[in-house]
């Protein structure tokens, strides 16, 4: 069920000003969406997709680092996430019916609440986060013109656990055989009493992460189903062909981390060779979560973040 809130802890808090609202998709889905204004006008605004299993009040410091930039904020649960409505009733784990209903809600928030009467300023920014990123490589490919800039961190593009096909041809055959809402070999329920980290080397952000789980578990997205390994494994390869990427005429800045653990790091040099209008980064420390990381690696990334958006 969807839920109207944005969960507080004592050491991370909503910044100040925030806009909840809870916005029907066009198939009737429901999102839990927020957006802020910056304490003096706006310069741009910028549209924040998170990755696989976040939620929105993962991105308070992301969101207070871009107020303090002068953007407009919007960003909001990907369905069956968070606090946006789930795929299936009372069920946990990652899955997904089609990567292109999640596209269509970013293009679906994006016209609702950046443009309009009512909408944030221009320029419109986009940052992504992993499967966030694969998703703006969809938008970025489908509507060149509909953001002014782009910036992706650890977009998901690849795996390096075992050759994509492999592994889109083992999910088609368990979706086939009707186990789709299963989870993969060696995914389940989150355990929140010995959660793993093999997504940032800063053990306090992630100890805060674990926290709004245990504070609120309708906030956890478990391991990935096979649905959603088949979903995903599908959208990696359309956006990684050479010609939807010559499509890309937005100027965009891809983040990658040289020690990421989830998606390919070597996969986003080569793509990112694909397209003029993509400027290739490599954080060599970082781990997956570049927004999630330590400060020095943090002030690696906002100074690039700084330097491309001028």
């Amino acid at each position: 069920m969807t839920r109207e809130r944005l969960v507080s802890l004592p050491v991370a808090s909503p910044p100040s000003g925030a806009e909840l609202r809870i916005l029907e998709a066009p198939d009737g889905l429901r999102l839990r969406v927020v957006r802020w204004l910056p304490a003096r006008p706006a310069r741009g605004s910028v549209l924040v997709l998170h990755g696989f299993t976040e939620f929105i009040e993962k991105y308070y410091e992301v969101v207070e680092r871009l107020l303090a930039r002068g953007f407009a904020v919007v960003t909001y649960d990907h369905r069956g996430q968070g606090l946006s409505e789930r795929l299936l009733p009372d069920f946990q784990g990652g899955y997904q019916t089609d990567f292109a209903d999640l596209e269509a809600e970013v293009v679906f928030v994006h016209e609702r609440l950046l443009e309009g009467a009512d909408g944030f300023p221009r320029p419109h920014l986009l940052l992504a986060h992993s499967m966030g990123g694969n998703l703006a490589l969809r938008v970025l490919q489908e509507y060149p013109r509909r953001f002014d800039r782009a910036v992706l961190s650890a977009p998901m593009t690849g795996f390096d656990w075992i050759p994509l096909w492999l592994m889109r041809a083992a999910a088609s055959l368990h979706v086939w055989l009707g186990r789709g809402d299963r989870y993969v070999w060696g995914a389940g329920a989150v355990d929140l009493d010995r959660p793993r980290n093999r997504v940032t080397s800063d053990a306090e952000r992630h100890a805060r992460a674990i926290a709004f789980w245990r504070h609120d578990p309708e906030l956890v997205t478990s391991g990935v189903t096979w649905r959603w390994l088949r979903e995903a494994t599908r959208s990696v390869a359309l956006v990684c062909r050479r010609e939807r990427m010559a499509r890309i005429a937005t100027p965009t800045l891809l983040m990658s981390a040289g020690r990421d653990l989830v998606v390919s790091a070597k996969r986003h040099g080569r793509l990112a060779a694909l397209s003029p209008a993509i400027e290739y980064r490599s954080l060599p420390e970082s781990m997956h979560e570049i927004l999630q990381e330590n400060d020095a690696i943090q002030a690696q990334f906002w100074k690039a973040f700084d330097d491309f958006v001028g």
